[in-house]
């Protein structure tokens, strides 16, 4: 892009965005939502034309089109008869300029970054407020936002411009530093640090309204959203930064340190609860559909005690109350509706007593609330691709229907994932079925969130991290069992057998069931292993002890923090619950659980065409980032990351050797091709011209506009 034409954009950037902050300010984000600031102050009026309800209010603006241009690029949803022009346009790679429609606003990512600059221009961090510089929760929140944007916008544009002064007349825009100011994967990370972000990593979040509620909490109009939601981790932004660029070991060991010390220091490691099943004569599955897509919904939910959602963008209830964030649901193929009523403000006094509230002149004060509902609609744009279906029918679920005497009777269930069933709702029209992608909206109950990030996306990209860093083992460990001290790859002569006691104090020999598997019984009880812990071996091993001191040095999963996490991969491929006295030696229930007769790190290698023990540590490595990308397919489908997963991916198999344009082409081409099962034929649907469109990497992004 030309210097000439860079000025152009920034110009019609700055002309779109100064209304919001000079004109409209606060009062437009009052609309959105109110929130109670109670002893929230700040320097002085003009302040609050740059507060935190303004760059929220931005980030309304961009929230579904994240998730929207994230999914219909990739390889699990497919267009329909219904989809218009314009995103078919996207979908299908004919490179769209700027503005051809609402998707396609590169400004509105710049408004955000605009009001964050706004606002960090005029804060004043050194104001104190009870020995306390009040200012500075939100200041390095806001820090977090400008961050978390410019990675958007390097993962969608590639390369643009970094422009960290608001934006308000002309001596900026030619002033700016236009050589020495362009941003992209391999210099985002540094440039952040450069602007001072590492000295806010460990700064609390900021506090709104009632301290009984971490965070606070915000109104949408109809229900308190948690206010704490509404941050962005600074790590979890860090970490995703190295791992895009990942130019080096370095960087991958960065990223996933960082999200090791986000999951450590700011969250519960333990991933939620299963996406349950259950098994029905012995053949069919049947899903629990009382609950959902799973008990992991509480993704779109409001409560920062939900244990999986990290942060998000919320949405209003009504138009009348400000941005409705419905345009997902719809195109998944849900139409909402809003409803608006309005009713007299009253407060209630110590005894009881309720009195209407009056404005500054004497007129009584009425509250506006509403809600959204939606109702499936075959009209669905997008709906879950053949690709989508046929990794949920690689994967077999796995039910114990007797788990207190020593020969527990397990069944396998084939072509199954409980996530794929809980993620789409199958539709009948006029005695056609339309299968619907309902994770933003399930059986009729809408979601006024958008999830930016949550722990489920955390632990898989940590395990992303630690596979390029060079420890493939353990990235497996995270998808099958978790990873802790019990279950960590250890050295294990798989010839030895050891002996154990049962409860009358008779020994017992643990014995092999195959090459991979052990399964003995535990000292206090008769109850089923489906795998040995620390010394005894897991499913997956290190033969090199070297490395398993590196990595034990690297991160330590020894701490009893992490005692109680499990594989991401039961979520969907069965159900258990962890003994947490027992620290997770002992699984007190079973309803299903996945074992290494399917889910075996040398089975699934071997899938690839690579031979564990013989294999380079190159093609290992590749193979596990394969397997992981599948996880991600299973775990986080349709949910906005699923292309600039994939591209991130590719560019890192390109910087290793292996022909990661190719791969990523053929996994998008392929996404209307559907493998035979053994109740369905198999379907040709390979797309050439959307192949060789993709072998051109310019394509992989967005084009800036050109004025």
């Amino acid at each position: 892009m030309t210097t000439h034409r860079i000025k152009q954009y920034l110009l019609r950037m700055a002309a779109l965005a100064l209304p919001l902050w000079g004109l409209a300010g606060f009062t437009s984000c009052e609309d959105m939502m109110t929130v109670d600031t109670g002893d929230k102050a700040y320097v002085n009026a003009q302040d609050t034309l740059y507060s935190y309800l303004g760059v929220m209010r931005a980030m309304q603006d961009v929230a579904e089109r994240q998730v929207i241009l994230g999914e219909i690029r990739g390889d699990l949803v497919s267009s329909t008869d219904y989809t218009t022009d314009t995103l078919y346009a996207i979908s299908n790679f004919d490179d769209p300029a700027d503005l051809s429609c609402s998707m396609l606003q590169v400004s509105d990512y710049y408004n955000v970054i605009n009001n964050c600059n706004f606002y960090l221009h005029n804060a004043d961090t050194a104001a104190v407020k009870s020995n306390h510089k009040f200012m500075v929760p939100e200041y390095a929140q806001v820090k977090a936002i400008r961050a978390w944007a410019y990675l958007q916008l390097v993962k969608n544009y590639k390369q643009v411009p970094f422009i960290t002064e608001p934006v308000s007349n002309l001596d900026v825009i030619n002033n700016f530093d236009y050589a020495n100011n362009q941003v992209d994967k391999n210099n985002l990370v540094d440039k952040l640090i450069d602007d001072g972000i590492l000295q806010f990593i460990d700064t609390d979040y900021p506090q709104y309204g009632s301290a009984s509620i971490p965070g606070g909490s915000w109104n949408n109009g109809y229900t308190d959203i948690s206010a704490r939601l509404l941050m962005i981790p600074i790590r979890v932004v860090l970490a995703d930064a190295y791992l895009l660029r990942g130019g080096s070991t370095s960087d991958y060991e960065k990223a996933a340190q960082y999200y090791f010390d986000y999951l450590k220091t700011e969250a519960t490691p333990l991933p939620i609860q299963y996406c349950t099943a259950s098994n029905k004569a012995s053949a069919n599955i049947t899903y629990r559909s009382e609950e959902g897509w799973g008990r992991w919904a509480s993704t779109y939910g409001y409560s920062a005690s939900s244990a999986e959602v990290i942060s998000l963008i919320p949405s209003s209830a009504n138009a009348g109350l400000g941005k409705m964030l419905t345009r997902v649901a719809d195109i998944y193929g849900f139409t909402p509706t809003s409803s608006q009523q309005s009713e007299a403000s009253t407060s209630t006094d110590s005894e009881g007593n309720s009195t209407a509230n009056t404005d500054a002149n004497g007129n009584e004060v009425f509250e506006e609330s509403g809600a959204i509902t939606v109702s499936p609609n075959y009209k669905r744009q997008y709906g879950p691709s053949n690709a989508f279906q046929n990794i949920a029918n690689q994967q077999t679920y796995i039910n114990y229907s007797n788990v207190t005497t020593s020969t527990p009777m397990a069944s396998y269930v084939e072509n199954c994932d409980a996530r794929y069933g809980n993620s789409i709702m199958n539709l009948t029209y006029e005695g056609e079925g339309y299968p619907l992608c309902c994770k933003a909206a399930n059986n009729g109950a809408f979601y006024y969130t958008i999830p930016t990030y949550r722990k489920g996306l955390i632990w898989l990209r940590m395990a992303e991290a630690i596979n390029r860093a060079g420890y493939p083992e353990f990235a497996f460990a995270i998808l099958k069992d978790g990873i802790n001290q019990f279950t960590l790859p250890s050295i294990v002569d798989m010839q030895e057998y050891q002996i154990r006691f049962d409860e009358n104090g008779d020994s017992i020999p643990v014995w092999n069931i195959d090459s991979t598997r052990i399964v003995r019984y535990e000292q206090d009880t008769i109850r089923f292993r489906a795998f040995d812990y620390g010394t005894y071996g897991a499913m997956y091993y290190v033969t090199d002890s070297t490395k398993l001191y590196k990595f034990n040095e690297f991160l330590n999963f020894k701490d009893d923090i992490w005692d109680a996490t499990y594989g991401i991969h039961a979520r969907g491929a069965g159900y258990g619950e962890w003994s947490a006295p027992n620290k997770g030696q002992v699984i007190t229930s079973i309803g299903g659980y996945h074992d290494s007769i399917y889910y075996d790190y040398s089975k699934l290698l071997l899938a690839q065409g690579v031979t564990l023990g013989t294999a380079s540590q190159e093609d290992v490595i590749n193979a596990v980032e394969n397997i992981i990308v599948d996880e991600l397919a299973l775990e986080t489908a349709f949910e906005g990351n699923r292309f600039t997963d994939l591209v991130r991916i590719a560019e890192h198999k390109n910087a290793s050797g292996y022909d990661g344009t190719d791969w990523l082409a053929r996994k998008i081409a392929n996404r209307g091709t559907k493998a035979a099962t053994p109740t369905s034929n198999a379907v040709e649907g390979f797309d050439q011209s959307i192949y060789n469109k993709l072998t051109n990497q310019n394509l992989w992004y967005f084009t800036l506009p050109k004025w």
